[in-house]
Formats: C-alpha cells, structure tokens, sequence
C-alpha cells in the first residue's frame, strides 16, 4: 500500500463523529472556500441552470456546495475505522417497494444516481440490499486511486471501471442483479446531446443501452444530507420508456427522461451537488 495511503488511513481513524470532525470540517471548508477550486465553473454552471439567480443566491449555492464536498470527506475517512456506523447515520428511507417491486419482474434494476452529498454511501447501501456492481471511473493519480478504494472498501459492490467490458455489467442485470451508474456527468464524445436543465449538453447513455438490451427497471436514486453523519435515502418511482423498433430514437428518449429525473434531485437540495463540474461544456466552451 501507498505509504501516504497508509498516513492518511490512520489519521482518519482519529477522526470522530463530533467536536474532531466539526473542528477538522471547519479548518477544510475555510481552506476550500479561500482557494475556491473551479469556483468559476461553479458560478457559470448555477447561472446555466437557473437563469436570472441574484449574485447572492448563486454564491450561496457555491458555498454550500464546497461545504457539502468536504463532509462527504470527512464521513468517508470516519467511516472507515467503524463501517457499523453507517447504519445509525441513515435516518431515513423512502421507496424501498419501487425496489422490491423491480426485483420480483426477475430482469435487474439499473440504479442512476447523482453527485449529490455523500454519493459513495451508494456503494454500502446497495450491497446491503442486492448483488450489485458499479460503474465507476478511477483516478489516474495512484495516490487517489489507492486511497478511494480503502474508502469505498466497506461496501460490498463489485466496482467495474468504465474502461473494462460493459458484458460484465450486463451480466449482474442478466442475473436479476442492481447495476448502480452516476449519470449527471459530461459525457463527452461517448455520449449525446439532450436538454439538461433546458440545454442541450453532453450525456451519458450507460442507463438507456443498458435498459434497452436487458428490459432492466431504472430507478432513480439519491443521497440528501440531513446533517453532518445524519443522511436519508430516496428511491423514486420507476422511469417509464417503450421499446420502439429505432434503437438510437428510444435510447434518446431514455436518456432525456433520465435527464429529467435527476434534475428533480438536484432541484430538492441544489448546495449539496457538485457544480464544480464542467456539465455544460457546449455552452461554457470548457
């Protein structure tokens, strides 16, 4: 293991929730706010979505956001020490039967959530509930690659990285399996362009192919801090789609409605998604 991967494990087994956390959090969200990382992306991004917000609200919605970034941190590193915590940090959950219900058709459930608060709590939850796999991208810094795995290492979802055979994330849907994506990213050149918060930008097509091949149910997912180590889980109804005999013409269709599902997440907690992402690089020119 990584020497500094290692450091870093053991002054995150000091960190508790409480006064250590709050005081560490502090210390971090003044350092973060001071050197404001991508802070110009975050205020042209609010500006995108929500056309005509005052300087005070947009700046608001920057700040919160950074707060929320640093306690994702912080819950990670002192959930590492004791995973058993993560239970009493749950505080509450809705639409466990959308799950249950996508489960019993037999054909998978496609998961597709957000960046939104503490988004790799994902991986501990869902493991709890099902055979599941994520799709993820890893860090091309092995310092950060290392040390997000020993973070993630508490949940019991097989991690497939983007660049291996989708085949194998098809196969935990075959086997009536959850197959959980992070779909409110830029695409890029792997993606199409479909309205996101009314403009046409960059989107990932992952939930839409995947569904289409296998029939598998997509549900919408989401993470809310409720307060530092305090989280509620939302499962929402079912996205609804017909197989049409144009492959290309339904997965647009998926992909938009998709679009729109997790505009609805971001629009009940907007500080707690990360706006420091370049989401509209065909407006932005990023």
């Amino acid at each position: 293991m990584n020497w500094k991967v290692t450091v870093s494990l053991k002054l995150a087994h000091l960190i508790k929730p409480g006064w250590r956390a709050n005081s560490l959090a502090a210390l971090l969200i003044w350092l973060i706010k001071l050197i404001g990382p991508r802070k110009k992306v975050a205020r042209e991004n609010i500006e995108i979505a929500f056309p005509g917000i005052t300087k005070e609200n947009r700046d608001k919605l920057v700040a919160q956001s950074y707060e929320s970034m640093i306690w994702t941190g912080i819950e990670l590193l002192a959930l590492h020490k004791d995973p058993s915590q993560f239970d009493e940090w749950v505080e509450h959950i809705s639409g466990l039967e959308y799950m249950k219900e996508a489960l019993e058709k037999g054909k998978g459930v496609i998961v597709v959530a957000s960046h939104i608060a503490n988004w790799e709590f994902a991986n501990i939850w869902l493991g709890k509930q099902a055979n599941t796999a994520a799709i993820v991208r890893e860090s091309d810094n092995l310092f950060q690659r290392e040390l997000i795995a020993e973070l993630r290492s508490p949940g019991k979802v097989h991690l497939i990285d983007k660049k291996e055979p989708m085949t194998r994330a098809l196969s935990y849907l075959k086997k009536n399996g959850v197959l959980g994506l992070m779909s409110d990213q830029h695409a890029g050149e792997e993606g199409i362009k479909v309205p996101f918060f009314g403009h046409e930008t960059g989107t990932v097509i992952g939930p839409a192919v995947f569904a289409y091949l296998t029939g598998a149910t997509i549900l919408p997912f989401t993470f809310f801090r409720v307060a530092p180590f305090r989280t509620k889980i939302m499962l929402e109804p079912p996205i609804v789609w017909k197989k049409g005999p144009d492959r290309d013409r339904t997965i647009r269709e998926i992909t938009i409605l998709v679009n729109k599902a997790l505009e609805k997440q971001v629009l009940r907690s907007p500080g707690q998604w990360l706006w420091q992402h370049r989401r509209f690089r065909e407006i932005t020119g990023d």
